[in-house]
């Protein structure tokens, strides 16, 4: 099926493509090896807000334009001009961590296909997916120690949702670059794959979370979200009413009557 780009974008700023289900978010700058400029950050919130709204969605993957470069973070040619005091920075953080809740709030199983560099705001980036496929090409650090940053404090949780403590020290202390086999060793990635099937690949896992009911989907995806986040487990009550609404759902009863009948189910999302 041709894919279609939801809207023109200018140079530079991350576009959607659709293909059916499954929409594409496309990290569009690969003269710099999709490095995002502060424009760019600024779009992603409301290019997912618009496909949140969207009930035929039910998956969402991030890559960089060009095949050759996932993401290598902020575009730091920027950053004399608009981070050069405390309060810019924050700024600048603050845009940049809006874009990672706004992928984390999408509804939907979200997978990063990364290939090449996966650096600092892009690995936040990644981070921020649900799944995370790595061509072998890839490789992942975050620089901030070498930059004289910090990394945003909201960013840290979603490391440590994928990597343990201590190894989210030796990421930062060191701001060394990984391999996309270390990253797995790490917990970093789900999967690393050759080069040359990482599309094949993402494609068919897309199908397969396609074809599965996206209201449970959504339910894990959320509560889940949820009970990673320190000190969250006391309030379960979204969770429960997610729940409850897959049990009340058209596509529970679909599941069942499919599995007495040995057939495929056929789910609607509602």
């Amino acid at each position: 099926m041709p894919t279609q780009a939801s809207q023109s974008t200018p140079s530079g700023n991350p576009m959607v493509i659709r293909n059916g289900q499954i929409a594409e978010l496309v990290l569009n700058a690969p003269d710099r090896k999709n490095a995002l400029p502060l424009a760019a950050w600024q779009a992603i919130p409301g290019l997912l807000a618009e496909l949140a709204r969207d009930p035929d969605l039910r998956v969402c993957i991030v890559r960089g334009a060009g095949g050759k470069s996932f993401c290598a973070g902020a575009d730091i040619s920027e950053f004399e001009a608009i981070r050069s005091t405390p309060e810019a920075a924050k700024r600048y953080d603050d845009i940049n961590v809006a874009a990672f809740k706004a992928l984390k709030a999408l509804p939907v199983p979200v997978i990063a296909a990364i290939e090449g560099p996966c650096l600092g705001g892009g690995l936040g980036l990644a981070l921020a997916c649900d799944l995370r496929i790595a061509a072998r090409s890839a490789f992942f650090a975050i620089p901030a120690a070498r930059l004289g940053l910090a990394y945003p404090p909201e960013a840290l949780g979603d490391l440590l949702e994928a990597v343990s403590p201590s190894n989210a020290k030796r990421l930062l202390f060191s701001a060394e670059r990984l391999t996309a086999e270390k990253a797995l060793d790490m917990g970093l990635v789900n999967e690393v794959v050759d080069d040359m099937d990482l599309n094949q690949h993402i494609n068919a896992l897309s199908k397969a979370l396609c074809a599965n009911a996206p209201l449970s989907l959504k339910a894990a995806k959320q509560a889940i979200n949820r009970l990673a986040q320190p000190g969250s487990q006391a309030d379960a009550t979204a969770d429960l009413a997610n729940a409850q609404v897959c049990i009340d759902s058209a596509d529970y009863r679909e599941g069942c009557r499919a599995f007495l009948e040995k057939r495929s189910p056929v789910f609607t999302g509602v």
